[in-house]
């Protein structure tokens, strides 16, 4: 038997050293999967404000609380599972759920015209949620998985920038297709059926770049005389207490900490943005495909902001702290939401430069996250330490989701990034405070 961390010596694809026992064609199918995942996924809330107004016909009134009921729903799944699918993912392997959860999220989006206001579009969002919480979980475990340390951050930069660029993509072509639909002569219900049936067909791209190009197994894993990754005898249940142990590291917790505000930060974006925007749009006298479309320009480019961001991000990341990049990543977030946040017309020349200031304050706040977590995780049990992390970034969805929905219908469509901006205040308090502990004494060992 052995195992793939002592096989062979480490392969080299440009500026990334990937760790042993990685392939060249590992890392393509996850430069691949991150172009898709993240975009996906948040397809998911920026589709909701056309599904509200032209197939659901939800009040103006109630539309941000409906909102933010459905994204407590959809975290129901993640607070369930986060760990176990980390737990899992150290057993049977990083691909088989990645793929699993790529074929949920397309059934989900082929049915979703079929759903109504009420019981149906709950029990949708429930499943879908399901899907999701595996491409998350796997997205974040892959990344970690494959970099030697001295690339990590240049890797999370990459994966980062095809994030944005998916997201950017992604959401151009479908912030227009319901207005392309509706010029061919389709109702406006017809229009949003055949847009989710156009995403729906896109999952299958990932699906297979996962399922053929990801490696086998996980780190830490020994293989077979057939080359294949052995089960372990150990119970599930018990490799959560990795998870759980790794907080003694004050980075850990902090890493813990900064996913529920990075994770909160794309669920207020992904939820609350088109909300926002068509309500301006609908008061303007625009209809709801117009608002969607004219809003699709802002919103892709707080994304290209982002993906640019992180472009310049990777040549200089792996050089600095990663505690002090948190602390910067966050206090950047922090202004940028508040900038955002207190903007009254959204549709003004000056959000289009609030946007890029939002967007680099996103991607500060993601790399950094991520940046920091690949490094504290233990090699053997990383899945389930971040199944604990992905669980975090589900709590801050929760607390985002329900404060936001409240706010966004008691206050103004804008409060939840107010509130983003705050809570990224007290992770680059947090940040400090670690750093200047972490530099005077020793992190306790984890692996």
């Amino acid at each position: 038997m052995s195992n793939p961390e002592t096989q062979g010596p480490p392969i080299k694809v440009g500026p990334w050293e990937l760790a042993p026992g990685i392939q060249r064609q590992n890392f393509f199918a996850l430069l691949g999967a991150a172009f898709f995942s993240i975009g996906l996924l948040t397809l998911v809330g920026n589709l909701r404000p056309y599904l509200f107004n032209e197939m659901l016909a939800v009040p103006n009134e109630i539309q941000g609380r409906v909102s933010g009921l459905l994204d407590i729903v959809s975290e129901i799944p993640a607070l369930l599972l986060s760990t176990l699918i980390g737990a899992a993912s150290d057993r049977v392997g990083r691909r088989m759920l990645y793929a699993g959860g790529f074929l949920i999220l397309g059934i989900s989006y082929f049915l979703f015209p079929f759903v109504s206001y009420g019981a149906s579009l709950i029990l949708m969002v429930f499943i879908l949620a399901c899907g999701a919480s595996l491409i998350s979980a796997m997205l974040g475990t892959v990344i970690a998985d494959y970099p030697r340390e001295t690339s990590r951050g240049k890797l999370v930069g990459i994966c980062f920038f095809l994030n944005g660029l998916g997201i950017a993509l992604l959401i151009g072509v479908a912030s227009q297709l319901p207005k392309l639909f509706q010029a061919q002569g389709l109702s406006a219900f017809d229009a949003g059926k055949w847009t989710y049936w156009t995403v729906a067909a896109l999952c299958i791209i990932p699906l297979i770049i996962v399922a053929r190009g990801l490696a086998p197994g996980a780190p830490g894993q020994t293989l077979g005389a057939d080359g294949k990754p052995e089960r372990s005898s150990e119970g599930l249940f018990s490799t959560l207490k990795i998870g759980i142990a790794a907080a003694a590291d004050l980075r850990v917790r902090l890493a813990y900490f900064s996913a529920a505000v990075s994770r909160a930060a794309l669920s207020i974006i992904s939820a609350f943005f088109f909300l926002w925007m068509i309500q301006a749009g609908k008061a303007q006298g625009m209809t709801v495909a117009e608002a969607y479309a004219k809003s699709g320009g802002i919103l892709v480019t707080i994304q290209i902001s982002a993906t640019l961001w992180a472009v310049t991000v990777i040549f200089f990341i792996d050089r600095l702290n990663r505690v002090l990049t948190m602390a910067i990543g966050a206090a950047l977030a922090c202004s940028s939401y508040l900038v955002f946040g207190f903007i009254d017309d959204p549709f003004q020349p000056i959000t289009y430069a609030a946007a890029v200031f939002l967007g680099v304050g996103e991607m500060s706040g993601i790399l950094a996250s991520q940046a920091l977590i690949g490094q504290v995780a233990p090699l053997k049990g990383r899945g389930a330490v971040i199944g604990v992390f992905t669980l975090s970034g589900s709590l801050g969805i929760l607390f985002a989701a329900a404060l936001g929905g409240y706010l966004f219908d008691a206050w103004r469509p804008s409060a939840p990034y107010i509130v983003m901006g705050g809570v990224s205040g007290l992770l680059c308090i947090a940040a400090i405070y670690t750093y200047i502990v972490t530099q005077r004494r020793p992190a306790p060992a984890i692996a």
